[in-house]
């Protein structure tokens, strides 16, 4: 007897082919057939009128800072996500080493859900812990390079001797070595800003023997967007490994008409036999710590030396002057265009800045009489890496043209939360998949049904390598997902990040069933994927 059976739904199978009617059964965690199905089941799901599709796969997100406060991930089951991947702009947890494990948690910060910093320090001494977590969904990783150079050389911006490139690629092998996917890159963060293409080269290179790939939040998203893309697909060709853009956007107006040529780039490394992909958010607007405002020189030494700079006058006057300036030469090499306007307090530490949470810093500013610039300033050298903003700034043209490209996985960029967290997250966290399937689906129709799901599902599958997850086959994994598509809808905005989803009725990862009736059931179904570990995955 089957565990499951869903009867009459509408199967959109994660391919990109047409809907179809069928019965689905599901016998110990795997799709047993897909047609009619007859006799009786354990479970047996009414899904007239309801779409049923493989569990959404996210190649974006940040929940490895996260699963250990929250590891039922309910902001992203809720949705439909059964799976996972972590490690990404070149933030991992690992590895942790003891000389420079504070300047590690003070990077991550902005991220950081409450981690038990101390309980590991190599990838696969993480990845036991979550394995001993309740996870209803599944979980896969990259290595992060950004956490590699920190344990190799702190926050020292230089370029790296041979010893330390040596032993920043043996930190990249012994991730992938614990099941890693392959290595991240987030090159608008300081220290790994100052990395040079060869050193990233390196890094990528490390992950090839392993089948893993470069994924990476590029080193600018807006001046030097056309630069950043190319040397991204230069580091792909030089070291032999696919490549995925993370986020892929452009951020600020007088960018905005750099998309086609950033697209063009892409298309052409493509018919150049480079495999690269794109993922996207459905939001016009990001999220990032408002560190990323200052020169990435006043970053050297981590967190404490830059309020320490911060505390200096002729420092902190020689950091205002270059934000205030907003000089040509400066945003080529990697300043952040200051647009006070569009960057909004969403998180801060428990304390007077709370009262800025939903603000502007245009707003904040205004109520502390201060130019925004000396706003910022005074928030950072209070509160340090712990300040998180929603930045906006990208063009809603721009992102359905992304959008539509036929190698753009949909991905979060979020962590998993809770409402009691708190803040003014972005909404992505809750609503990303629901948004698409509501708004750009059955509202707008910028992508059809079906390319939507394969957008959620098999493609993000090929990425990394999951054949059989991703698509509803016989003899498939049984992560599945049904909604109703008349209703599923984000609810999460940007005053009100802390809604659930609707529309999503039932989630099953790995044969059972975790979300019924939109409901959490507790079932601990979710598994830590190791790559090349087929019994795992």
């Amino acid at each position: 007897m089957p565990d499951i059976v869903f009867r009459g739904a509408s199967v959109v199978d994660g391919t990109g082919a047409a809907a179809f009617t069928a019965d689905v059964s599901v016998v110990d965690g795997r799709i047993d057939a897909v047609g009619s199905v007859t006799g009786g089941a354990a479970v047996s799901v009414d899904a007239r009128g309801m779409v049923l599709s493989p569990g959404f796969i996210d190649l974006h997100t940040h929940t490895d800072f996260a699963l250990p406060s929250y590891p039922r991930a309910a902001s992203m089951t809720l949705q439909g996500v059964t799976t996972h991947l972590t490690g990404n702009c070149g933030f991992s947890p690992f590895p942790v080493v003891e000389e420079h494990a504070d300047m590690l948690r003070e990077y991550s910060g902005f991220l950081d859900a409450g981690l038990p910093w101390g309980s590991w320090s190599s990838a696969a001494e993480y990845l036991e812990l979550l394995d001993g977590l309740p996870l209803a969904a599944n979980v896969a990783c990259l290595v992060g390079h950004g956490t590699v150079r920190m344990a190799v050389m702190g926050f020292d911006t230089g370029a790296p001797d041979a010893s330390q490139l040596k032993a920043m690629q043996a930190f990249v092998a012994e991730g992938m070595q614990a099941g890693g996917f392959g290595v991240s890159t987030g090159l608008t963060y300081a220290p790994a800003s100052a990395a040079a293409v060869e050193e990233l080269v390196a890094v990528a290179e490390a992950v090839a023997p392993y089948g893993g790939f470069y994924a990476t939040h590029i080193r600018s998203e807006a001046t030097t967007l056309l630069e950043a893309v190319a040397e991204a697909l230069d580091v792909g060709r030089r070291a032999h490994v696919p490549v995925q853009l993370s986020h892929h956007k452009i951020m600020g107006r007088d960018n905005w008409p750099k998309l086609a040529a950033s697209l063009a780039l892409i298309e052409s490394a493509r018919a150049g036999g480079l495999d690269v992909m794109l993922d996207q958010y459905p939001y016009t607007a990001g999220s990032t710590t408002l560190a990323v405002i200052l020169p990435r020189w006043a970053l050297v030494g981590g967190v404490p030396a830059m309020q320490q700079r911060l505390a200096s006058p002729e420092q902190r006057a020689a950091i205002r002057e270059v934000i205030a300036a907003q000089r040509p030469e400066d945003l080529i090499a990697g300043l952040r265009v200051f647009e006070p306007d569009s960057v909004v307090i969403a998180e801060v530490p428990e304390g007077p800045l709370a009262q800025y949470i939903g603000l502007t810093l245009t707003e904040v500013a205004g109520r502390r009489n201060q130019e925004p610039v000396d706003t910022v300033l005074d928030m950072l050298a209070a509160a340090g890496g712990d300040i998180l903003t929603v930045v906006h700034g990208q063009s809603e043209e721009n992102l359905r043209t992304i959008m539509a490209n036929e190698f753009t996985a949909i991905a979060s960029d979020g962590w998993t939360l809770s409402p009691e967290a708190g803040g003014r997250p972005h909404p992505r966290n809750y609503g990303t998949y629901s948004r698409i399937l509501g708004r750009y689906v059955r509202e707008e129709q910028v992508l059809g049904l079906e390319d939507a799901v394969r957008k959620m599902t098999s493609l993000p599958a090929s990425r990394l390598g999951l054949s059989d997850r991703g698509v509803i086959r016989a003899g498939a994994a049984a992560d599945l997902v049904l909604f109703d598509p008349a209703t599923v809808s984000d609810r999460a905005d940007f005053d009100r990040p802390h809604q659930f989803s609707t529309g999503v009725r039932t989630v099953v990862v790995n044969g059972r069933i975790v979300v019924c009736d939109g409901e959490d059931t507790g079932a601990e179904a979710g598994t830590v994927f190791r790559k090349n570990d087929r019994s795992r995955a």
